[in-house]
């Protein structure tokens, strides 16, 4: 599932710039950093976006994973996350976008059990994830921005691991993205 999505994040984009026209259309592809809990623990994610919008609606892809799992005294916790992203733009002013969305995702969460400093093994889940945002876009050129997003983390799947509940997953969380492409009318 991973590869595919990956994959058609890839195929959209490419069509989406040799189709695009200038004037109407903007692309971008970036990377972002995510700050999150994950099963309690604060824990850096990292990962990429990309996509396109015409006027005030962006539809995209997006992929995060853990940097490094989400430790406590008796275990780690891994969280991966790829799917669809939307959101509606509203200029503020020239130079300054708002921006409302949604990302629906599917993924991975994965926790390890650790004694006394000793792995006992991990148990990953299949999980979905819905969150919805908000977040302000800072045009730094015509071909780069800077955006930040905050919002809420919904995951469904985790309570299938040892130990976990139905909200272990779910968090608030503070995003930052560096984007690349074309932004018409900057």
């Amino acid at each position: 599932m991973k590869k595919w999505v990956l994959l058609s994040a890839i195929t959209f984009g490419l069509l989406s710039a040799l189709n695009g026209q200038p004037r109407e259309w903007a692309y971008h592809a970036g990377t972002t950093v995510q700050l999150s809990e994950i099963n309690g623990p604060n824990a850096v994610s990292a990962g990429m976006t990309a996509g396109v919008s015409n006027g005030r609606i962006l539809l995209g892809f997006y992929g995060l994973k853990a940097l490094t799992p989400a430790q406590a005294p008796t275990f780690e916790s891994t969280l991966e996350e790829y799917g669809f992203q939307g959101a509606f733009l509203y200029p503020a002013t020239s130079r300054l976008n708002l921006t409302f969305g949604l990302r629906a995702g599917y993924g991975e969460a994965g926790m390890k059990a650790i004694y006394k400093r000793v792995s006992e093994g991990t148990e990953k889940a299949n999980i979905w994830a819905i969150s919805p945002e908000v977040g302000v876009e800072f045009p730094l050129s015509r071909r780069l921005s800077l955006a930040y997003s905050s919002g809420y983390r919904w995951l469904w799947g985790a309570e299938n691991l040892e130990d976990v509940s139905c909200g272990s997953y779910s968090s608030l969380y503070s995003a930052l993205s560096l984007r690349v492409g074309f932004f018409p009318g900057r």
